[in-house]
């Protein structure tokens, strides 16, 4: 039988997803997540992430995000910076390592590709 996922963006029960103190670049930014679907290789998954302001380097995997809440600015590194409001979409390939600047406190969305399949099995 086919099971349909749902998972509400903004009263999502998340837990902590702690940033590395080497990424943070400024502030405390403090992020969240919950994990509501993935498969059994642990490439796919998708759920919804929520992160305090601050700015911080995040290494992507591909992921398609939608915000939800929010304001922030995403820069790649070598590229131009994207601003991301709520009500947009964006895609970050594989390999991106990108500077987030949260303006206002962000609810996403996301869809992973992790063709390491390691991202969810790390501690």
């Amino acid at each position: 039988m086919t099971k349909i996922y749902k998972l509400g963006v903004v009263g999502a029960p998340v837990e902590p997803c702690p940033i590395p103190a080497e990424d943070i670049v400024s502030g405390e930014p403090e992020a969240h997540w919950a994990v509501m679907w993935q498969s059994e290789d642990g490439q796919l998954f998708n759920g919804v992430w929520h992160c305090t302001p601050g700015a911080f380097y995040l290494d992507n995997n591909d992921e398609t995000v939608c915000l939800i809440e929010g304001r922030a600015t995403v820069t790649p590194e070598g590229g131009e910076s994207v601003n991301l409001k709520a009500g947009d979409t964006a895609f970050l390939p594989e390999g991106t390592r990108s500077l987030w600047e949260i303006h206002e406190t962000v609810k996403k969305s996301f869809h992973h590709h992790d063709s390491s399949g390691q991202m969810l099995a790390s501690p």
